[in-house]
């Protein structure tokens, strides 16, 4: 079983790298394999709806993005961690997300499924930060992410949503993040004994 983390921080070391590295020891405890890939050493565009998809189902804009949509697609589960900037996730996870628009072309208008036959359900887990303390903060970010996870046939099966966590590495000084985030990421190999949606500060 192979968990992909994905990075979406702009900053090495940050907290929602901590967060994640602690969820795939969580996996790796279980008996996963895991990957680190942080988005922001990768060097991809945003999507430039060029609409070459169309054809294909698949991008033609040859750069990284290509590497972890192969990523994406041989994962059986998936780990985003990416914090909030004005409301939404970061740029890094966002033009990965975008770039997702030919599975979303491929699945909803091709009608062609990604994998055939079906794979056994593969499940995604977000994680984040933000500095504000405000509970919404969280609303906008959760539901393009469970947009991504959709079109990339993820199920969103939990969360850890940390507030009022801005400075690097306070997350270390988190009461019960970090093991939050060992926990769901053995969740995540092992859904049957604690799969669910939870969250902390959000």
């Amino acid at each position: 079983m192979h968990v992909l983390g994905l990075a979406g921080s702009p900053r090495r070391d940050g907290n929602t790298d901590l967060l994640l590295r602690a969820a795939l020891e969580g996996a790796e405890a279980a008996g996963a394999e895991t990957e680190f890939l942080a988005l922001r050493s990768m060097k991809f565009a945003p999507c430039i709806e060029c609409g070459r998809c169309e054809n294909t189902g698949r991008c033609t804009v040859k750069d990284d993005t290509l590497t972890v949509h192969e990523k994406l697609l041989a994962a059986d589960h998936v780990i985003l961690a990416a914090p909030i900037f004005f409301v939404g996730v970061s740029a890094q996870a966002k033009a990965l997300i975008d770039r997702c628009q030919c599975f979303w072309w491929q699945k909803y208008v091709m009608k062609v499924p990604l994998f055939d036959p079906p794979r056994p359900e593969r499940r995604g887990l977000f994680l984040s930060c933000c500095g504000s303390d405000l509970r919404w903060m969280f609303d906008g970010p959760r539901r393009v992410v469970k947009a991504f996870f959709d079109v990339t046939e993820f199920t969103y099966s939990a969360e850890l949503l940390v507030r009022a966590t801005d400075e690097k590495g306070a997350i270390a000084s988190h009461p019960t993040a970090l093991a939050d985030a060992r926990e769901a990421g053995r969740a995540l190999v092992q859904p049957s004994a604690s799969a669910g949606t939870g969250a902390s500060g959000s």
